[in-house]
């Protein structure tokens, strides 16, 4: 049996790098890196079944994460996260939204918002997990019930057009108290941060500019929501960025695990729903004759699937089992690790090839 040494060193490794001021690892670009925040969940989790939580470990991922969800990195209207940083700060992004990026966010946060809830009164996890989720249903997923790969940085032919704001725009739609409150919090009472422009980033909490203008917390829940309603119609007239619709078993997988979590920690019935349409359009479309195939657009699937399409599949079934029971879909998981360990298995060496024998 393996012991613990080569977890310790990842995770010693993370601390040399973290970030103690602005989250994450390293410096810009920053992405999202989501298997290092879920590596610091899991020794936080095992320290503590041990009776000695290692504290640190469990900051850094919080602190992380809550960086990433306030930061221009996460869209603040809409919901859903970029792909990565430019700067230290997580305050503009690539404007490019990656499937695979969010199924895994999405997980991220539903976890800490069961960790961390009660130090997290304003719901910060939470709100980040139903705002990634109910962008994805909305934007993301196919009439088959797939999930499309991702969304453009650019339209009209400028990267993050769709996105950024001009501060008289945003004046003219939002009537002065909602104005006051939203750019105090998103930066629009600072110089422009992108090209003249604006990128909403949360630069205080509502929390704090709620205090300072006299608010009490309900009043400025209700005129932060209202202006990011007329904020989100304004939107809704621009030319969206464009949008790869190929649906690629791998990050589909991905996707539905954090949706099947997020439906279990949430309790949203919808969630669940775009789970198991999901896992549905997979099993009747890219599992044919007892094999995966990798990707689908335009009525095709082809493409002998990889270990990580059947690996994060067979994670993902695992993931909707822990949230509904289902006797077909315990069967379909079997399936899978039985195809995995016969055509992937390397019985010389140990460990699994990336393609199928």
């Amino acid at each position: 049996v393996p012991d613990a040494a080569p977890l310790e060193g990842a995770r010693r490794q993370l601390a040399g790098s973290f970030d103690g001021v602005h989250g994450g690892f390293g410096r810009a670009p920053k992405f999202p890196h989501p298997s290092n925040l879920e590596l610091l969940l899991r020794h936080y989790a095992a320290t503590a079944a041990g009776g000695s939580p290692d504290r640190q470990a469990l900051y850094m991922a919080t602190f992380t994460l809550e960086r990433m969800i306030r930061g221009g990195v996460n869209d603040q209207l809409r919901g859903g996260f970029y792909r990565y940083s430019v700067d230290d700060q997580w305050m503009i992004p690539h404007f490019e939204k990656m499937l695979y990026d969010n199924g895994p966010l999405l997980a991220l946060c539903c976890d800490l918002a069961q960790l961390s809830g009660q130090d997290h009164d304003d719901g910060l996890f939470r709100d980040a997990a139903i705002a990634t989720a109910d962008w994805v249903i909305d934007e993301m997923q196919s009439p088959e019930g797939g999930y499309y790969s991702t969304l453009d940085a650019d339209s009209e032919g400028e990267e993050g057009r769709f996105y950024v704001w001009d501060q008289a725009e945003v004046d003219g739609l939002l009537d002065p108290a909602e104005y006051a409150l939203t750019a105090a919090v998103y930066g629009l009472d600072r110089p422009p941060n992108f090209e003249g422009k604006w990128h909403l980033h949360g630069y205080r909490t509502l929390a704090e500019v709620a205090d300072e203008q006299r608010l009490e917390p309900a009043e400025a829940e209700r005129l932060i929501e209202s202006a990011r309603t007329k904020l989100l119609a304004a939107h809704s007239r621009r030319v969206r960025p464009g949008r790869d619709e190929k649906i690629l078993t791998s990050w589909n997988a991905l996707m539905i695990k954090g949706m099947a979590r997020a439906a279990r920690v949430l309790g949203r019935a919808a969630f669940l729903l775009s789970a198991d349409r999901a896992l549905a359009f997979i099993r009747t479309t890219l599992w044919r004759d007892g094999r995966l195939l990798a990707t689908y657009k335009d009525g095709r699937a082809h493409l002998n699937a990889y270990l990580d399409d059947y690996a994060l599949l067979l994670d993902a079934a695992l993931e909707l089992l822990q949230t509904r029971w289902r006797r077909d879909d315990l069967d379909f998981a079997i399936e899978l690790a039985e195809v995995l360990l016969a055509q992937f298995h390397d019985p010389a060496n140990g460990g699994f090839f990336f393609t199928s024998s």
